[in-house]
């Protein structure tokens, strides 16, 4: 337990230095690298070398993946590259050997990318000329990111590679971002590609009864969403074809759900465990769950608010995914995470413009009216 504490704080140590700027520390960054310094001894202290399973038994997994690059050394073929997920394994399984704990190395390695999705983020409202405060990161790394950045998952991975796909300004980097979101999740990146293509059409085309066409997007991408994953169970693991529930009163209600990570409502006991009371609190500790989608939904329905087909880009990209984890008794509230920082940040722009808007105009026409 001591070198792993000593691990601990010469890791978050790295994140208080990559917290620093021209100008100063980032206060979030800093934040960040003190809360999750404190989590993983925490962790550690509570479960011992039973954190491998804590939230998540992807962690032992991951931890397998690393001790079979060290029994078998690397292996270059496409299959192994997806299946043994070297873009995280890799890694981990360098600072292992220097020392560094492989769950650790893990941990290490989303916050790392956490704190770049902090600042693709915020160097994304800037550009807006928004001067960023500490309460916008709720939107885009909020408490749920922090969360697992704790305990070692590969979400942060996924979500930074989607966050600059959408938000990224170099089309280099972002054929970068789509190719890593196909090593980690293939499905979420035919998801990404799909609305892309539906963002160049917006873009020539530019349709006028633009919420007929958010209707039709929605349910087209959701049923193509659910038919893709039927076939591509087909072809992966060549089992029986086996049509998706698209057209259900359940189905929907499972989309809607997702929708506002509220997954848990639509499934029995035995796929959930905690109360439901229990799972309801939770979204008030990770509220960003649920204020996330909301606010974006409401800036999507403003098709006058910039970023628009962006939007619709990225709510299209979504439904074509929950269509495809709808469709599994697997998908959770870590389903929704390579979207949530592109829609808490084009959702947080929207409100702050809208409000700049409504600033404006009132001081319009207070000047209109006065003699």
């Amino acid at each position: 337990m001591s070198l792993y504490l000593v691990q601990s704080l010469f890791l978050g140590a790295i994140l208080v230095i990559i917290a620093r700027r021209p100008r100063g520390f980032n206060l979030y960054q800093l934040l960040l690298a003190f809360v999750w310094t404190f989590a993983v001894v925490v962790i550690r202290l509570r479960y011992g070398t039973e954190q491998v399973t804590f939230y998540s038994n992807d962690q032992e997994t991951q931890i397998w993946l690393v001790e079979k690059i060290i029994r078998h050394g690397l292996s270059v073929s496409p299959t192994a590259i997806v299946n043994d997920r070297y873009i995280v394994s890799i890694p981990a399984w360098l600072l292992n050997k220097i020392g560094i704990d492989p769950l650790l190395g893990f941990k290490f390695l989303q916050a790392i990318c956490l704190s770049f999705l902090f600042r693709l983020c915020s160097d994304f409202l800037e550009r807006e000329q928004i001067r960023h405060k500490l309460w916008h990161a709720v939107f885009y790394a909020g408490p749920l990111f922090v969360f697992i950045s704790t305990i070692g998952l590969r979400d942060i991975q996924i979500a930074l590679a989607a966050a600059y796909f959408f938000l990224g300004q170099n089309r280099s980097l972002k054929a970068v971002s789509l190719f890593a979101a196909l090593l980690l999740r293939p499905h979420l990146a035919v998801a990404m590609a799909v609305g892309a293509l539906v963002a160049a059409y917006l873009h020539r085309y530019k349709p006028k009864r633009i919420y007929f066409v958010l209707i039709a997007l929605t349910i087209g991408a959701f049923a193509i969403g659910g038919y893709g994953y039927g076939i591509g169970s087909f072809l992966r693991y060549r089992n029986d074809f086996e049509p998706p529930t698209i057209f259900e009163q359940e189905t929907w209600w499972r989309y809607f759900a997702n929708m506002l990570g509220l997954q848990f409502l639509t499934f029995t006991d035995l796929v959930v465990k905690m109360p439901v009371n229990q799972l309801i609190a939770l979204r008030l500790v990770f509220v960003d769950t649920l204020v996330v989608p909301l606010m974006f939904i409401f800036t999507l329905l403003n098709q006058k608010l910039k970023y628009s087909i962006l939007r619709t880009q990225v709510f299209v990209s979504f439904s074509f995914f929950l269509g495809l984890v709808a469709q599994t008794n697997f998908n959770s509230t870590r389903q929704n995470l390579p979207f949530l920082s592109t829609m808490g940040v084009l959702a947080l722009v929207g409100i702050l413009r809208r409000t700049d808007e409504a600033q404006v105009e009132s001081i319009s026409k207070s000047a209109l009216s006065s003699p």
